[in-house]
């Protein structure tokens, strides 16, 4: 989805993406506008699907989650049985991302989980049947940068 975003909707959605909590007085002072005209301009950014919504970002490792890895995944399509099962998996709370991609593998999936245990139970259910996907996990080491949202603007 591209959105027609003038200069002002771009300020907003710096401010907002650096603080999702910030009172529409406190964006329209940063922005220049009034705080109505915030009010309606956040609004219809809702209403277009670009602010698509609000959240509170935890630390991990609070929640006993200090393991990230990443699991990429190939084996054939999915039919309707494997999707049922591949689809109830990436509800499981461990699943913090989960893409399609291009090149040698299928699925490319991001997870949080308390123990190596914990991962490898959720590696076990991608590998079983019915999915039967095989897998190369990736655990991350260190965290250098981490973009909530995915992405922030008027940073060079």
């Amino acid at each position: 989805m591209s959105a027609d975003l003038d200069a002002l909707d771009l300020k907003i959605l710096t401010h907002l993406l650096r603080d999702g909590r910030a009172p529409a007085q406190q964006v329209a002072d940063s922005v220049g506008l009034s705080r109505p005209a915030v009010a309606d301009r956040i609004a219809r950014l809702e209403r277009d699907g670009v602010i698509r919504g609000h959240t509170v970002v935890v630390e991990p490792k609070a929640l006993g989650r200090a393991i990230t890895a990443f699991v990429a995944a190939r084996g054939q399509t999915l039919d309707a049985k494997r999707k049922k099962a591949f689809d109830a998996l990436m509800k499981m709370d461990e699943v913090v991302e989960a893409h399609t991609v291009a090149g040698d593998d299928c699925f490319l999936i991001k997870v949080r989980t308390d123990s190596i245990t914990s991962l490898n139970e959720l590696v076990s259910k991608l590998t079983a049947p019915p999915l039967s996907l095989a897998t190369r996990t990736t655990i991350v080491m260190q965290t250098h940068c981490e973009k909530v949202g995915g992405i922030t603007l008027g940073e060079k």
